[in-house]
Order: C-alpha cells, then structure tokens, then sequence
C-alpha cells in the first residue's frame, strides 16, 4: 500500500472513530439514564442513591459496556488526529506530540472507575453517604480530564489556525472549546461545562467529516 492510500486510511479510520465515539457515547448515556435522569454534580446522598436504586440493571450494564467502547473510539480518534497534526505542522513537530500526550491522559482518565461501582452494589444496601462519595469522585475524574482535553484542544487548534489545513473556524472552536473547559473544571459543579462539551463534539464531527471526506491541506 502507497504511502498516499496509507495516509487516506488514516483519515478515514480516524474519521470514522470520531463519529463512533459520538453515537456510542449517546447511546451509552440514554440506556445509563433509563429510569430517571442523572442527579446533578452536588445532588444531595439521599437523591443519589434512589438514582442509583431506579436503574434498569440489565440496560445499565449494556450502557456502561458501551460507554468503555466509546472511549476505545476516542482512543483511536485523539490519535489518528494527533498523527494528522504531526504531518501539517512545521518541524519540529511538537504540539502534536503535546496533543498526543494530554489526549492520551484525557483518555486514561475516562477510563478510571467511576460512580458505576456504587450503582454494580446498590442491591447490596450501599450506605447514601458511601453511594455520594462514589459518585463525587467519578464526576470529579470527569470533570478532570476536561483539563486534559483543553490541552489536546488547545494545540490542535493552534495548530490548525497556522497550518490553514483545515477551516480556520475550526481552529477557533477548538480554542474556544479548551477555554470552556478550563473554566468548567474551576466551577465543575454548576452545569457550565455542558458549552464546552457541546462545542467540543461539533468540532469533533466536523473534523471527523473532514478527514472522512480528505479535506485536509498538505503542509
């Protein structure tokens, strides 16, 4: 295979991952909130657990699997992007491998358990105040890995707005997108990360289009 059909599989490959990793997430979180929807980050204990009680457990266990499935797709997604980056960007390449990095970190920490361990024991009679604890510390590791993913954001769209390989309101979005998450994480209790979450899915999208299509400049 030429180097040129290597490269058009990349793309495609990364592209397709990129709206996977959407559709799984999606549909992993519609069959997570079968039975009510998810408390807010600073929901009382006792709001917490008849949550965690009211979960289908046979949905909830395929929407969890689904979940992990959706990370292996960003997985490949943040990396096929940071290889896309590395070869429009002037050398020394070295956001792209910054890129590579947090996004690497943003994927390990979607991964880490999460609230799910208190929900797999709640037949159990798990105590509210264990069940809230649960689920603080996997929305906290949530709401961390926004950190990491403003990094990947931010050198993706750095990258993007000097190599004009891609629409320069992408780079932007990409900015932006970082920006928001930042200042989620410092008020990651209150529903402010939901506008840097949305953005950062269209811009996956449109960049998973993109590259599906090969609409990416040579360097």
């Amino acid at each position: 295979m030429g180097l040129e059909a290597t490269s058009r599989q990349m793309f495609v490959t990364t592209g397709i991952a990129g709206l996977a990793g959407l559709v799984l997430v999606a549909v992993s979180q519609a069959l997570v909130q079968v039975g009510g929807a998810e408390p807010e980050f600073d929901a009382p204990a006792a709001e917490i657990q008849r949550f965690l009680e009211a979960r289908n457990e046979t949905l909830y266990a395929i929407g969890t699997v689904l979940g992990l499935l959706a990370v292996v797709a960003l997985g490949f997604f943040v990396a096929g992007v940071s290889t896309v980056l590395r070869e429009v960007e002037d050398r020394p390449a070295w956001r792209s491998a910054v890129a590579l990095v947090f996004g690497i970190v943003f994927v390990a920490l979607l991964m880490s358990p999460g609230w799910e361990l208190a929900a797999y024991r709640i037949d159990d009679g798990v105590d509210p105040q264990i069940a809230r604890y649960a689920f603080d510390m996997g929305n906290l590791g949530f709401a961390n890995s926004w950190v990491a993913l403003a990094g990947f954001l931010t050198a993706a769209g750095w990258i993007t707005l000097e190599s004009r390989s891609l629409p320069q309101w992408l780079g932007w979005l990409a900015i932006v997108a970082a920006v928001g998450f930042v200042a989620g994480r410092a008020f990651w209790t209150t529903p402010i990360w939901l506008i840097p979450y949305s953005l950062f899915w269209v811009w996956v999208v449109v960049l998973s289009i993109q590259l599906i299509r090969g609409r990416i400049l040579a360097r």
